[in-house]
């Protein structure tokens, strides 16, 4: 009786290595932050020597900022994708709730990294404001078609996208410690300025948020 044959692996073209090590890349940056990411961790997590990663990411520096944008691509497909599925008011309470959200607490913590790190790092740095640029323009794209819609009344939606986005960066930098009290203060300021910003009446958004204490929420009737 013979053995039988080994079925010969597949050789991953560029693109599906790089994408590949790009990932590998993004879960260290994700679970341990971006300084933990070096050639030689992430040829570990990919199973491959460290020259492979250096073929294709001379400089770690290089590295880190793939890997940064690779995360900000995924939390962006789950949070401002855009979606005729749902009403607009509807996705900006989810979007809001997101950042709110315990889940999203790795992804808090890595725009807040990212934002130290990138000091150091040009190619980083050119990376986060790239990342930054595409939330902006998908969150003012979101804001106009609530406009079209009528269900939004904003003067101006760039405006709007930027204050509401600024904020939510203000709720992510309480990610590294347990400060709930806090986190409901900014998290009620950022639902009342959305409310305000896009035209609703107060307690419109928040009154539905799944994860605004509801103490923090006002009273649509009041």
């Amino acid at each position: 009786m013979t053995a039988p044959e080994a079925t010969p692996r597949k050789r991953r073209s560029p693109e599906e290595r790089r994408l590949e090590i790009a990932s590998a890349a993004a879960r260290i940056g994700l679970a341990e932050g971006l300084e933990r990411i070096t050639l030689r961790r992430v040829a570990e997590d990919v199973g491959v020597r460290p020259g492979l990663i250096s073929h294709y990411f001379p400089e770690v520096d290089g590295l880190v900022a793939t890997a940064f944008a690779h995360a900000a691509e995924t939390e962006r497909a789950d949070m401002l994708a855009p979606d005729t599925t749902r009403p607009p008011d509807e996705r900006v309470i989810a979007l809001l709730d997101e950042v709110l959200s315990p889940a999203s607490a790795d992804f808090s913590r890595l725009w807040l990294n990212a934002r130290i790190v990138s000091r150091y790092n040009a190619l980083l740095r050119q990376s986060l404001a790239e990342q930054e640029t595409l939330n902006r323009e998908l969150l003012t794209a979101l804001i106009r078609t609530g406009v079209e819609t009528g269900d939004f009344v904003c003067a101006s939606p760039e405006r709007s996208a930027l204050l509401i986005l600024v904020l939510l960066d203000a709720a992510s930098t309480y990610a590294n410690e347990d400060v709930t009290e806090v986190t409901a203060l900014v998290g009620a300021l950022l639902f009342e300025t959305a409310e305000r910003e896009l035209g609703l009446a107060p307690g419109a958004l928040s009154a539905r948020s799944a994860h605004l204490p509801p103490a923090a929420a006002p009273d649509p009737a009041s």
